[in-house]
């Protein structure tokens, strides 16, 4: 049972950061390739933090007894600074559901022919039926499918990396590139800079980083009281390493066809369709099991944050109004929400890992004072 927990466990967290922001190629285009090779070792660094930063958030949790995620932020931040952040993080709950939404009727229009309302409304329906139950729904349909998209995702970067040609090493590749994908992106927009993004690399991996968990932490906290008694640490460890790892071989892939796929609002969709049409409609369907399965996680908060409890009558009532509130929303351009309203939260959820990692030395100094051990052995 141990095993499997943790596996649960850095499933829930990858699909809770693995949505279409990271898996279109967008994200990771936004916060490390931009800044060239340099992004590579920003990409190490967010690696880095996810591993460690999960499972402290799971550590300041179960040290201080909170339950729920507004009692994370009133202990972290006091009571009126706490519903501050308490108000970001539930907007961003509902921003991340929209920016879903939109990025899947986008998608479903542009690769399949749909109009962009039924792939709005065929992605709501499913959210709806797959959290039904709360978060044995959430934990079990994580369970099964982000690891198929996780091995979507990295055996399409693997042959890019393996098998495209890069642009310096043939003159021909971007226009045998641009020949092979345009039909993925039929009128690329003109590539703008992020005034939202900082010069520097290793911040843009912090801001990275804190968007990300700012998006998760509803349901990393609603984990936390079952964590250490069933081995959570290090499935959360896990699990944000691999983070790592899927954004480091994207950001090689992409790296190798820069400045060309800059124009390109789906940049791996892009790269996915020069490599073959059929890696291209396969792409496809992961990017919209990513935004689906990121869709849940931030579905899932909100309907917790409202209805304080993460199964029953009252968190269908929640759920329900949540995801079709934001539904008139998810019209909007799926590219300019990603780098727009990202780097935003990114921002916003700084303070928050300063205060994670500040109670979370201040917790483990506490119990090497007291020698007490840091965890409970995992089982």
């Amino acid at each position: 049972m141990g095993a499997l927990w943790q596996v649960q466990v850095a499933s829930v967290y990858i699909g809770a950061v693995l949505g279409a922001g990271f898996a279109s190629g967008q994200e990771i285009f936004q916060f490390f390739v931009r800044y060239g090779p340099a992004g590579l070792h920003a990409v190490l660094l967010s690696g880095l933090l996810f591993g460690l930063l999960g499972p402290a958030i799971f550590f300041v949790c179960r040290s201080r007894g909170f339950n729920r995620y507004q009692e994370l932020l009133d202990g972290l931040f006091g009571d009126k600074f706490g519903k501050v952040m308490d108000g970001l993080i539930t907007f961003s709950l509902f921003v991340g559901v929209m920016v879903m939404l939109s990025g899947a009727g986008a998608l479903m229009s542009q690769q399949w022919g749909w109009p962009p309302w039924t792939g709005v409304a065929v992605t709501t329906a499913l959210i709806l039926l797959a959290l039904w139950w709360g978060i044995d729904s959430l934990i079990w349909v994580n369970t099964i499918l982000v690891p198929l998209k996780s091995i979507i995702c990295l055996a399409v970067a693997l042959a890019i990396v393996i098998w495209m040609p890069s642009i310096e090493d043939t003159p021909v590749a971007a226009t045998a590139l641009t020949c092979l994908a345009g039909w993925a992106n039929p009128q690329p927009a003109a590539a703008e800079p992020n005034a939202l993004l900082p010069d520097s690399p290793a911040l843009s991996a912090f801001l990275y980083v804190s968007f990300n968990l700012t998006m998760s932490l509803v349901v990393l906290v609603a984990l936390a009281p079952q964590v250490q008694r069933r081995g959570g640490y290090t499935g959360a460890a896990a699990g944000g390493v691999l983070l790592g790892f899927f954004a480091y071989l994207l950001t090689m892939a992409m790296l190798r066809y820069v400045p060309e796929i800059a124009a390109y609002p789906v940049p791996m969709l892009f790269l996915a369709g020069a490599l073959h049409p059929w890696t291209g409609q396969v792409y496809a369907f992961l990017l919209w099991l990513a935004m689906f399965t990121a869709a849940l996680g931030s579905a899932f908060g909100a309907a917790l944050r409202l209805a304080k409890c993460d199964q029953g009558p009252a968190f269908r009532k929640n759920l329900t109004g949540s995801v079709l509130a934001v539904c008139p929303f998810a019209m909007l351009p799926f590219a300019d929400l990603v780098a727009t309203l990202y780097p935003f939260f990114g921002y916003v959820g700084l303070p928050l890992i300063l205060a994670v990692v500040w109670v979370t030395i201040r917790e483990i100094g506490r119990r090497v004072s007291l020698s007490k051990p840091f965890f409970t052995i995992d089982r």
